[in-house]
């Protein structure tokens, strides 16, 4: 057993916007083993400043859809108009809203993936690891 292996995301850093509390505590214990950086936003709006602040700390954004003021739709749609990685920068979806038309909605806004509520943790790492490895 390999006792010294680097924890799979070491040295990534992302942002995930998700206006309830409970859910960022989650996303966080979920993603802890991970070696993942994390920093939180509680809405889009959150997301855009620290975006704006510095684009190329950020390897990923992970976006709750309904949020307060500003929604992952529109967040993922500023993000996309800026210039350089704003445009390239991989955004993954978090929501309950699990149709195919909620899934449609998340790529047409610009997002690169979707994922459903409640979080599965196998299945999240396997969408983050696919833009991060």
């Amino acid at each position: 057993m390999e006792t010294n292996k680097k924890p799979i995301f070491a040295g990534k850093m992302i942002i995930a916007a998700d206006d309830i509390e409970i859910n960022r505590d989650i996303l966080s214990k979920m993603l802890e083993e991970t070696g993942i950086c994390i920093n939180f936003a509680r809405n889009g709006m959150d997301v855009i400043v620290m975006f704006e602040d510095n684009p190329q700390k950020y390897d990923l954004l992970l976006t709750d859809i309904n949020m307060p003021g500003m929604d992952g739709y529109e967040t993922t749609r500023r993000i996309r108009a800026m210039e350089g990685w704003g445009k390239e920068i991989p955004i993954i979806a978090m929501t309950a809203n699990v149709t195919k038309n909620d899934i449609d909605k998340c790529l047409e806004a610009g997002m690169n993936e979707h994922i459903g509520k409640p979080l599965e943790i196998n299945e999240l790492i396997k969408k983050i690891q696919k833009y991060l490895a």
